[in-house]
C-alpha cells in the first residue's frame, strides 16, 4: 500500500478514456485547459500527502505502507478526529469548493466495507468483491466518482415501463466474465478525472425490475463508456477574473454505458431491489460527514471574503451590514457544533467501526445555511460582484493607472482589492458559483425529503407527555 503522487494521480488520466464535450473527442485531459487547473489542484494535494509538513495529517501507516486517511475505516474516536483533521485539509487548501474531490469517494468505499457481512448475507461473492474493491483502491490511492442518477425517461411511468428500455441504466445479457450494461447515468461529478465510477441507483426499484437493480464499479477506461462533459467553465477562465473556476471546476459529466462489461468481481449486489434501495444511504456515513466538515470550510470561506470586503468598503460598523456578518457567523457556530455532537455521539457499525450519528436535521441545517450565505453575500457587497475592472487590466500601460486609482478602495492595494472581488463573484454570479449552489441544496435530493426523513425519525415524546399530564389534572 502506498499514497499515491501528483505525477502518478496525472499519468493515470492518460488511459484511453473516452471523454467528450461540445461534440468532440478530448484525447488527453491531462493537457486539455478545460481541466488542468483542477487537474493540477489535486495532483498537489495528493504530493503533500506524503509532505514532511502534512504527511502525517493526510495519511497513517498501515500494514509496512501508508494510506490516506480518506480511505482509513475508523475504529475509535481518535481516528474519526484524525479522519476529520483530513478532510479539512483538503476543504481548506480547496476553500471547500469542491465537493467530489476524492476525498468524498473514498469515504463511500469505506461505507462499502462497513456492509460488507450484509451483502454476503444475500451472496458471499458480493461481501468479498466489497472487501476486495476496499483492498484495489488503498492499494491504488485512487480517485473515485460516483454515478446514481436516472434523469432523462418518462417520470410517469415505472423505470420497467419506458419505451425505450436503454434510457434507464439496466442488464442487457449475462456472459461468464460479468454482466453487459446499457443506459446512462447522471451527473457524475469529476468523472473526466477519476480513475473509476461506483455506479448503483439513488432510487427504488420495483420487485419486478430486477435488471435495474445492480450496484457496481468500473475504471473510467472501461470499453463501450462514454463520458459527455457539461460546459467547461475553466477552459477559457482567466485566473485574475476567475480565481475559483481556474482551480476548483470538478466538471460534472454524463455517462453512457454502450454495453459495457462489468467483471463479477466488481459487483457488490446484483437484480437485488431490496438491496440496492438503501444502497446509497448504508454506505455514505463517513461520506455524509465528510460533506458536512466541507460546508463549514466553505461558509468560512464566504464569511472571510464578506468581511474583509466590508472592512474594504468602510461599512463595517454599518449595522445592516453587521446583522449581514452575523448571521454567517451564527450559522458557523451551529454547523461546527453540529459536527462535535455527531463525533460526540459516535456509535460502532455493524462492520464494527466508528462513525458520527448525524441526523437528517444537520443536513437540512447546511443546505439552509448554504442559501443564506449566498444571499447574504449579494445583499452585501451588491453592484461591486458585477465586475469590470479586474487584476488583468492592471498590466495596461494606459488603462492600468487609472483601474490602481479608482478600483482600491480601503483595501492595502487594489491588485488584492480586484482579486477578492473576483472570488466574491465566482463564489455567487459566474456559472461555477451558481453550479455551487445548485450542488450544495440538491445534492442529496429533496431537502423536504431530508426534513420528512428528519421528522420520521424524531423519536422525543417526553413534551407530549408532560402536556398530557398537565391537561389531564383537575384544574
Amino acid at each position: 500500500m502506498a499514497i499515491r503522487s501528483g505525477k502518478n494521480y496525472i499519468e493515470s488520466l492518460r488511459d484511453g478514456r473516452e471523454v467528450w464535450h461540445a461534440g468532440k473527442r478530448i484525447e488527453d485531459v491531462t493537457t486539455h485547459p478545460g481541466f488542468t487547473g483542477s487537474i493540477k489542484t489535486l495532483a498537489d494535494l495528493y504530493d503533500r500527502q506524503a509532505s514532511a509538513e502534512d504527511g502525517d495529517t493526510m495519511s497513517v501507516a498501515r500494514d509496512g505502507g501508508r494510506i490516506s486517511y480518506s480511505y482509513l475505516p475508523p475504529v475509535n474516536a481518535a481516528e474519526l478526529l484524525a479522519k476529520r483533521g483530513n478532510i479539512e485539509l483538503w476543504s481548506r487548501e480547496t476553500f471547500g469548493q469542491m465537493g467530489r474531490y476524492p476525498e468524498f469517494c473514498a469515504e463511500l468505499v469505506v461505507g462499502l466495507l462497513d456492509i460488507a457481512d450484509t451483502l454476503a448475507e444475500h451472496d458471499p461473492r458480493w461481501g468479498e468483491n466489497a472487501r476486495e474493491y476496499y483492498r484495489h483502491c488503498i492499494a491504488g490511492d485512487l480517485c473515485l466518482t460516483h454515478a446514481l442518477q436516472d434523469q432523462f425517461y418518462d417520470h410517469s411511468k415505472r423505470v420497467s415501463e419506458q419505451s425505450d428500455p436503454d434510457l434507464v441504466l439496466h442488464v442487457v445479457r449475462e456472459t461468464s466474465e460479468g454482466p453487459v450494461v446499457r443506459g446512462l447515468r447522471n451527473l457524475a461529478t469529476l468523472a473526466p478525472l477519476s480513475d473509476e465510477a461506483l455506479v448503483y441507483p439513488n432510487r427504488p426499484r420495483d420487485p419486478d425490475e430486477q435488471d435495474y437493480a445492480l450496484a457496481f464499479a468500473v475504471p473510467m477506461n472501461a470499453p463501450g463508456l462514454k463520458i459527455i462533459c457539461r460546459d467547461l467553465y475553466a477552459e477559457h477562465a482567466d485566473p485574475e477574473r476567475f480565481p475559483l473556476t481556474a482551480r476548483f471546476d470538478e466538471v460534472d459529466a454524463t455517462l453512457i454505458f454502450d454495453d459495457v462489461l462489468v467483471p463479477w468481481n466488481r459487483v457488490f449486489a446484483y437484480r437485488k431491489p431490496e438491496l440496492v434501495a438503501g444502497f446509497h444511504r448504508s454506505i455514505q456515513t463517513w461520506a455524509a460527514y465528510a460533506t458536512l466538515v466541507r460546508l463549514i470550510i466553505k461558509l468560512e470561506t464566504f464569511l472571510a471574503v464578506a468581511q474583509l470586503l466590508t472592512e474594504w468598503s468602510g461599512r463595517q460598523k454599518n449595522p445592516n451590514s453587521q446583522l449581514r456578518l452575523a448571521a454567517f457567523v451564527q450559522d458557523l457556530e451551529i454547523l461546527r457544533d453540529c459536527v462535535e455532537m455527531g463525533e460526540a455521539r459516535a456509535f460502532r457499525t455493524s462492520g464494527g467501526f466508528w462513525a458520527p450519528r448525524l441526523t437528517p436535521a444537520y443536513r437540512v441545517h447546511s443546505i439552509e445555511a448554504s442559501d443564506r450565505a449566498e444571499g447574504n453575500m449579494e445583499y452585501l457587497l451588491t453592484s461591486s460582484l458585477v465586475l469590470t475592472g479586474g487584476g488583468s487590466d492592471l498590466a495596461s500601460g494606459e488603462l492600468g493607472p487609472l483601474v490602481d486609482r479608482y478600483f482600491r478602495g480601503c483595501a492595502p492595494s487594489t491588485r488584492e482589492h480586484l482579486r477578492l472581488l473576483a472570488v466574491a463573484a465566482d463564489l455567487v454570479m459566474t456559472p461555477f458559483g451558481k453550479r455551487g449552489q445548485l450542488y450544495e441544496r440538491l445534492q442529496s435530493g429533496d431537502p423536504d425529503n431530508q426534513r420528512r426523513r428528519a421528522y420520521a425519525q424524531f423519536r422525543e415524546r417526553d413534551g407530549a407527555d408532560r402536556l398530557l399530564a398537565f391537561i389531564n389534572k383537575d384544574w
